[in-house]
């Protein structure tokens, strides 16, 4: 054959192939759909038989069931296996022998016929037991005892367990129901199922037609003269053939898969009682910073503490592990929480507690919940009266007024007059909206006196005050008066005028203290002025003396 008609020949042949092969699997689905339609009444019986479907935990890897006993090379099972799918079985009695036996369309369609669907099933399961590592090797147990095998396991932690295991489908129910047994509580059990027969039959047409393509190359292979044909036919080879390989590695899995299914148990211990106190039932006021604590006695033996509060209101609970031990033998405190509540349409709220431990000894858990009743607060108007003017030493009643909303209890006064005296404190009367007070100031300022009027009350909400403020101004007591004529104001008048006096004297001492330089120095200029003048009269006498001016006539008035 010509080598540049080689490579034209091998595209043909890969586009005519790529044809069958989607032909071939739209006749198989339309082959599927005729055997179905032919036989309700068979896959009507089968389905009777039932299936459990149980939940995914955690997902097992391929290289996990790849390590399973009794599956030999190529895909096909020895003779110790266990039970191989119907699928298998049935394609398997009339397959040619080979290193891997494909089964063709109509084989195909009739096992899948025979066992109506092909259904991977997987249980998950939670269970509370007595003791983990006795557990793990029982679940193996289980598990060997009817056909299976351990697939993977985990017993680093005393509390904490899990085993993962398979056995065959027929007696999936039968294996979930022991291990039902093996636990002190299930604490849950769910399944799912995977329908893969349309992935199955879709894989064995494909893998059918790379096998006719296979055969095709190594036919081309053989009759190459060349050593670049050669090459080309050896590259789409080896391409054909990784397919290959890749579809026999999904079928084995599927086929091992629907024969066994697979079970994944986590394992918790049981915990132990613990006694829980998360306080009585509780009110708070609307935007009141509320704090929260519980009280709890472990067992010996525990010493690591995980509490949640869950406050009832939508919000998010919060967690925590500080705690701290009280002055009880054995008792311990958790760390306070903080949680306001923002609204009190929805009160009263449940408030949750729960802790758990675990140490040496085993695992705790207790609960607790209480009750958080949440009010709008009611508020006191307070009243203490006008400010005034009051003399030293005279005593005055002072009167102030509240409001009395509905809800108050326990509602109590105190004045406090300012002036470092004892506050005056008194209870109402019942109804009463009033509060009274006598007070005499001993000494006057020219500051007044700051007086604060508190009410306090109790309310569901917790304790309520109010405040009101007034200011009085004391002035010195009057002394004796007679007909307007007071002893004490004129003796205070004239010690104020003799006051005003001595100040005005001090002040000219002080001036002439102060400005002496300058009186001295004013007198020395004077004193030399005069002798200066007296001195020269003596020199010259006959120095002419003025005259003093004639005084003007009289000015006679006319009569």
């Amino acid at each position: 054959m010509k080598s540049w008609l080689l490579l034209p020949l091998i595209l043909l042949l890969a586009a005519a192939l790529a044809g069958c092969s989607q032909a071939a699997t739209e006749y198989a689905q339309t082959e599927d759909m005729a055997v179905a339609a032919m036989a309700p009444a068979a896959g009507a019986d089968r389905a009777s038989e039932g299936m459990v479907e149980k939940e995914v935990v955690r997902e097992i890897p391929v290289e996990a069931v790849s390590a399973m006993p009794a599956v030999v090379e190529e895909g096909s099972m020895s003779a110790a296996a266990a039970p191989t799918p119907a699928p298998v079985a049935a394609a398997a009695a009339v397959a040619p022998a080979g290193d891997f036996a494909v089964p063709s369309y109509q084989q195909i369609q009739a096992a899948v016929a025979a066992q109506d669907r092909i259904i991977v099933r997987t249980v998950g399961m939670t269970l509370v037991v007595a003791q983990v590592s006795a557990v793990v090797d029982e679940i193996g147990q289980v598990a060997r005892d009817l056909g299976g095998w351990v697939v993977a396991s985990d017993r680093s932690s005393k509390h904490t367990g899990f085993v993962a295991i398979r056995v065959p489908a027929q007696v999936l129910e039968d294996a979930v129901r022991q291990l039902r047994q093996l636990a002190v509580e299930v604490e849950s059990e769910s399944s799912t199922s995977q329908d893969v027969t349309d992935e199955y039959v879709d894989s064995n047409s494909r893998l059918r037609s790379l096998r006719a393509t296979e055969a095709a190359l190594l036919e081309l292979l053989e009759q190459s003269t060349d050593v670049e044909s050669a090459l080309l036919v050896r590259a789409e080879l080896s391409q054909v053939q990784t397919e290959i390989e890749s579809l026999l590695g999904r079928i084995k899995y599927l086929e091992q898969t629907a024969a066994f299914s697979l079970i994944n148990v986590d394992l918790r211990l049981v915990p132990q009682p613990l006694a829980v106190d998360a306080g009585a039932d509780r009110t708070f006021s609307v935007g009141q910073d509320g704090r929260f604590r519980a009280y709890f006695t472990p067992p010996a033996g525990i010493d690591d503490f995980t509490f949640t509060w869950d406050f009832g209101d939508g919000t998010e609970p919060v967690s925590g592990y500080a705690y701290a031990p009280t002055t009880k033998p054995g008792q311990k405190v958790t760390a306070t929480v903080n949680h306001f509540y923002g609204d009190d349409r929805d009160s009263p709220y449940i408030v949750q507690l729960e802790i758990r431990g675990a140490g040496p000894a085993g695992v705790v858990e207790g609960a607790d919940t209480l009750m958080a009743t949440v009010t709008r607060v009611p508020t006191i108007e307070v009243f203490a009266g006008e400010s005034r003017v009051v003399t030293a030493g005279e005593s005055v009643a002072y009167r102030g007024s509240f409001t009395r909303p509905e809800g108050l209890r326990d509602i109590q006064y105190q004045w406090d007059f300012g002036d470092g005296s004892a506050p005056r404190a008194g209870i109402p009367e019942p109804g009463a909206t009033n509060a009274i007070a006598i007070h005499s100031y001993a000494d006057h300022r020219p500051q007044p006196y700051d007086v604060t009027l508190t009410v306090t009350a109790q309310s569901d909400a917790g304790q309520v005050e109010g405040f009101g403020y007034l200011s009085v101004e004391v002035i010195a007591a009057q002394g004796l008066v007679i007909a307007g004529w007071s002893a004490g104001d004129t003796a205070r008048t004239a010690t104020r005028a003799l006051s005003v006096v001595v100040q005005g004297l001090g002040t000219l001492l002080i001036w002439l203290a102060i400005f002496s330089p300058l009186w001295l120095a004013g007198a020395a200029i004077a004193y030399g002025l005069i002798r200066w003048r007296r001195s020269r009269r003596r020199r010259n006498p006959t120095m002419p003396i003025k005259p003093p001016a004639a005084a003007d006539p009289p000015t006679v008035l006319p009569s």
